[in-house]
Protein backbone atom coordinates (compact mmCIF):
# COMPACT_ATOMS: atom_id res chain seq x y z
CA UNK A 1 0.00 0.00 0.00
CA UNK A 2 1.26 3.51 -0.75
CA UNK A 3 2.38 5.52 2.27
CA UNK A 4 -0.01 8.30 3.36
CA UNK A 5 1.05 11.71 2.12
CA UNK A 6 1.70 14.43 4.71
CA UNK A 7 -0.98 17.10 4.97
CA UNK A 8 0.94 19.56 2.83
CA UNK A 9 -2.24 21.05 1.46
CA UNK A 10 -3.16 22.54 4.85
CA UNK A 11 0.34 23.92 5.31
CA UNK A 12 0.39 25.39 1.84
CA UNK A 13 -3.04 26.95 2.34
CA UNK A 14 -1.90 28.49 5.62
CA UNK A 15 1.26 29.81 3.98
CA UNK A 16 -0.74 31.28 1.10
CA UNK A 17 -3.12 33.03 3.49
CA UNK A 18 -0.29 34.45 5.57
CA UNK A 19 1.43 35.74 2.44
CA UNK A 20 -1.62 37.71 1.32
CA UNK A 21 -0.78 41.45 1.36
CA UNK A 22 -3.30 42.47 4.03
CA UNK A 23 -2.51 39.53 6.33
CA UNK A 24 1.24 39.92 5.88
CA UNK A 25 1.02 43.64 6.60
CA UNK A 26 -1.10 42.93 9.70
CA UNK A 27 1.45 40.48 11.13
CA UNK A 28 4.49 42.56 10.15
CA UNK A 29 2.92 45.66 11.65
CA UNK A 30 2.30 43.95 14.98
CA UNK A 31 5.84 42.57 15.20
CA UNK A 32 7.38 45.89 14.14
CA UNK A 33 5.32 47.73 16.73
CA UNK A 34 6.50 45.48 19.56
CA UNK A 35 10.16 45.67 18.52
CA UNK A 36 10.22 49.43 17.98
CA UNK A 37 8.37 50.14 21.23
CA UNK A 38 10.75 47.96 23.21
CA UNK A 39 13.81 49.64 21.68
CA UNK A 40 12.61 53.13 22.58
CA UNK A 41 11.12 52.09 25.93
CA UNK A 42 13.75 53.99 27.98
CA UNK A 43 12.92 57.22 26.17
CA UNK A 44 9.17 56.59 26.49
CA UNK A 45 9.60 56.06 30.22
CA UNK A 46 11.69 59.21 30.55
CA UNK A 47 9.09 61.22 28.64
CA UNK A 48 6.37 60.24 31.10
CA UNK A 49 8.62 61.02 34.06
CA UNK A 50 9.42 64.50 32.81
CA UNK A 51 5.77 65.19 31.97
CA UNK A 52 4.48 64.43 35.47
CA UNK A 53 7.24 66.05 37.52
CA UNK A 54 6.23 68.77 39.95
CA UNK A 55 6.38 72.33 38.66
CA UNK A 56 9.31 74.33 40.00
CA UNK A 57 11.45 71.37 41.12
CA UNK A 58 14.96 71.94 39.81
CA UNK A 59 16.32 68.42 40.46
CA UNK A 60 14.59 67.19 37.30
CA UNK A 61 16.17 69.73 34.96
CA UNK A 62 18.50 67.11 33.56
CA UNK A 63 19.79 66.29 30.12
CA UNK A 64 18.38 63.17 28.48
CA UNK A 65 21.56 61.21 29.17
CA UNK A 66 21.77 62.24 32.86
CA UNK A 67 18.09 61.45 33.37
CA UNK A 68 18.54 57.97 31.85
CA UNK A 69 21.54 57.39 34.13
CA UNK A 70 19.40 58.48 37.08
CA UNK A 71 16.77 55.88 36.23
CA UNK A 72 19.44 53.19 35.96
CA UNK A 73 20.97 54.04 39.33
CA UNK A 74 17.64 54.12 41.15
CA UNK A 75 15.86 51.18 39.53
CA UNK A 76 18.42 49.15 37.60
CA UNK A 77 18.02 47.99 34.01
CA UNK A 78 14.42 46.94 34.68
CA UNK A 79 13.57 50.59 35.20
CA UNK A 80 14.14 51.24 31.51
CA UNK A 81 11.50 48.66 30.58
CA UNK A 82 9.01 49.50 33.30
CA UNK A 83 5.55 49.70 31.74
CA UNK A 84 6.77 48.33 28.41
CA UNK A 85 4.54 45.27 28.67
CA UNK A 86 1.50 47.53 28.91
CA UNK A 87 2.78 49.59 25.98
CA UNK A 88 3.23 46.47 23.86
CA UNK A 89 -0.27 45.22 24.68
CA UNK A 90 -1.51 48.45 23.12
CA UNK A 91 0.99 48.97 20.31
CA UNK A 92 0.92 45.44 18.86
CA UNK A 93 -2.79 45.50 17.87
CA UNK A 94 -2.55 49.21 17.02
CA UNK A 95 0.33 48.74 14.57
CA UNK A 96 -1.13 45.51 13.21
CA UNK A 97 -4.49 47.13 12.45
CA UNK A 98 -2.83 50.25 11.06
CA UNK A 99 -0.59 48.44 8.56
CA UNK A 100 -3.21 45.83 7.73
CA UNK A 101 -5.94 48.39 7.10
CA UNK A 102 -3.56 50.56 5.05
CA UNK A 103 -2.87 47.60 2.78
CA UNK A 104 -6.61 46.92 2.60
CA UNK A 105 -7.51 50.51 1.69
CA UNK A 106 -4.71 50.62 -0.89
CA UNK A 107 -6.30 47.70 -2.71
CA UNK A 108 -9.66 49.50 -2.72
CA UNK A 109 -8.23 52.77 -4.09
CA UNK A 110 -5.96 51.19 -6.72
CA UNK A 111 -6.98 52.47 -10.18
CA UNK A 112 -6.18 48.98 -11.50
CA UNK A 113 -5.14 45.78 -9.67
CA UNK A 114 -1.56 46.39 -8.57
CA UNK A 115 -1.65 49.92 -9.99
CA UNK A 116 0.31 52.84 -8.58
CA UNK A 117 -1.44 55.15 -6.13
CA UNK A 118 -1.11 58.91 -6.35
CA UNK A 119 0.30 60.72 -3.29
CA UNK A 120 -3.17 62.06 -2.53
CA UNK A 121 -4.66 58.57 -2.49
CA UNK A 122 -1.82 57.35 -0.26
CA UNK A 123 -2.61 60.23 2.07
CA UNK A 124 -6.28 59.24 2.15
CA UNK A 125 -5.50 55.54 2.71
CA UNK A 126 -3.08 56.39 5.50
CA UNK A 127 -5.55 58.72 7.18
CA UNK A 128 -8.28 56.07 7.06
CA UNK A 129 -5.84 53.49 8.43
CA UNK A 130 -5.03 55.81 11.31
CA UNK A 131 -8.71 56.28 12.11
CA UNK A 132 -9.32 52.53 11.93
CA UNK A 133 -6.43 51.62 14.21
CA UNK A 134 -7.32 54.23 16.83
CA UNK A 135 -10.99 53.22 16.82
CA UNK A 136 -10.15 49.57 17.43
CA UNK A 137 -7.53 50.11 20.13
CA UNK A 138 -8.42 53.39 21.87
CA UNK A 139 -9.58 51.74 25.12
CA UNK A 140 -6.11 50.21 25.45
CA UNK A 141 -4.55 53.62 24.83
CA UNK A 142 -6.55 55.48 27.46
CA UNK A 143 -5.86 52.75 30.04
CA UNK A 144 -2.16 52.70 29.13
CA UNK A 145 -1.93 56.46 29.67
CA UNK A 146 -3.54 56.18 33.08
CA UNK A 147 -1.28 53.33 34.16
CA UNK A 148 1.82 55.10 32.84
CA UNK A 149 1.10 58.16 34.96
CA UNK A 150 0.49 56.00 38.02
CA UNK A 151 3.56 53.80 37.64
CA UNK A 152 6.22 56.04 36.09
CA UNK A 153 8.13 58.05 38.69
CA UNK A 154 11.57 58.96 39.88
CA UNK A 155 12.08 57.85 43.46
CA UNK A 156 11.59 61.46 44.61
CA UNK A 157 8.16 61.57 42.97
CA UNK A 158 6.82 58.70 45.05
CA UNK A 159 4.64 59.55 48.00
CA UNK A 160 4.18 56.92 50.65
CA UNK A 161 4.75 53.18 50.28
CA UNK A 162 4.74 51.73 46.78
CA UNK A 163 1.43 50.06 46.00
CA UNK A 164 0.67 47.28 43.59
CA UNK A 165 -1.11 48.76 40.59
CA UNK A 166 -4.01 47.04 38.83
CA UNK A 167 -3.40 45.47 35.43
CA UNK A 168 -4.52 46.91 32.14
CA UNK A 169 -7.68 44.80 31.81
CA UNK A 170 -8.57 45.23 35.47
CA UNK A 171 -8.30 49.00 35.04
CA UNK A 172 -10.43 48.83 31.90
CA UNK A 173 -13.09 46.87 33.75
CA UNK A 174 -13.01 49.35 36.64
CA UNK A 175 -13.40 52.32 34.28
CA UNK A 176 -16.32 50.60 32.56
CA UNK A 177 -18.11 49.99 35.85
CA UNK A 178 -17.45 53.28 37.64
CA UNK A 179 -16.93 55.98 35.00
CA UNK A 180 -19.85 55.70 32.62
CA UNK A 181 -19.71 52.39 30.85
CA UNK A 182 -18.56 51.92 27.27
CA UNK A 183 -18.26 55.66 26.56
CA UNK A 184 -15.70 56.05 29.35
CA UNK A 185 -13.28 53.92 27.33
CA UNK A 186 -13.55 56.30 24.37
CA UNK A 187 -13.30 59.58 26.27
CA UNK A 188 -11.21 62.05 24.28
CA UNK A 189 -11.12 60.03 21.08
CA UNK A 190 -12.13 62.89 18.76
CA UNK A 191 -9.05 65.07 19.45
CA UNK A 192 -6.94 61.92 19.11
CA UNK A 193 -8.44 61.12 15.71
CA UNK A 194 -7.92 64.72 14.60
CA UNK A 195 -4.21 64.32 15.24
CA UNK A 196 -3.68 60.72 14.21
CA UNK A 197 -5.45 60.78 10.82
CA UNK A 198 -3.23 63.45 9.21
CA UNK A 199 -0.11 62.10 10.95
CA UNK A 200 -0.53 58.54 9.71
CA UNK A 201 -1.61 59.74 6.28
CA UNK A 202 1.46 61.95 5.88
CA UNK A 203 3.67 59.21 7.30
CA UNK A 204 2.61 56.61 4.74
CA UNK A 205 2.51 59.08 1.86
CA UNK A 206 6.01 60.40 2.58
CA UNK A 207 7.43 56.93 3.21
CA UNK A 208 6.15 55.54 -0.08
CA UNK A 209 7.51 58.55 -1.98
CA UNK A 210 10.94 58.57 -0.30
CA UNK A 211 11.32 54.80 -0.51
CA UNK A 212 10.98 54.94 -4.30
CA UNK A 213 14.14 57.04 -4.46
CA UNK A 214 16.11 55.17 -1.81
CA UNK A 215 15.15 51.66 -2.97
CA UNK A 216 14.48 51.80 -6.73
CA UNK A 217 12.08 49.39 -8.38
CA UNK A 218 13.77 46.22 -9.56
CA UNK A 219 16.25 46.10 -6.69
CA UNK A 220 16.14 42.44 -5.62
CA UNK A 221 17.91 43.08 -2.32
CA UNK A 222 16.85 46.50 -1.04
CA UNK A 223 18.93 47.72 1.88
CA UNK A 224 17.08 47.60 5.23
CA UNK A 225 19.06 50.67 6.28
CA UNK A 226 17.62 52.65 3.40
CA UNK A 227 14.13 51.56 4.38
CA UNK A 228 14.93 52.60 7.95
CA UNK A 229 16.09 55.98 6.67
CA UNK A 230 12.88 56.35 4.66
CA UNK A 231 10.87 55.57 7.78
CA UNK A 232 12.84 58.09 9.84
CA UNK A 233 12.34 60.82 7.23
CA UNK A 234 8.62 60.13 6.89
CA UNK A 235 8.15 60.06 10.66
CA UNK A 236 9.99 63.36 11.08
CA UNK A 237 7.98 65.03 8.31
CA UNK A 238 4.64 63.77 9.62
CA UNK A 239 5.47 64.69 13.23
CA UNK A 240 6.63 68.19 12.26
CA UNK A 241 3.56 68.90 10.13
CA UNK A 242 1.04 67.64 12.70
CA UNK A 243 2.78 68.61 15.96
CA UNK A 244 0.33 71.46 16.76
CA UNK A 245 -2.50 68.91 16.61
Amino acid sequence: DPLPQPPTSLLSQTKDRLSEPVTAAFIAGGVAGAVSRTIVSPLERLKILLQIQSVGRTEYKLSIWKALVKIGKEEGWKGYLRGNGTNCIRIVPYSAVQFGSYSFYKRIFEPTPGGELTPLRRLMCGGMAGITSVTFTYPLDIVRTRLSIQSASFSELRKGPEQRLPGIFQTMRLMYKTEGGFLALYRGIMPTLAGVAPYVGLNFMTYESVRKYLTPEGDLHPSPYRKLLAGAISGAVAQTCTYPL
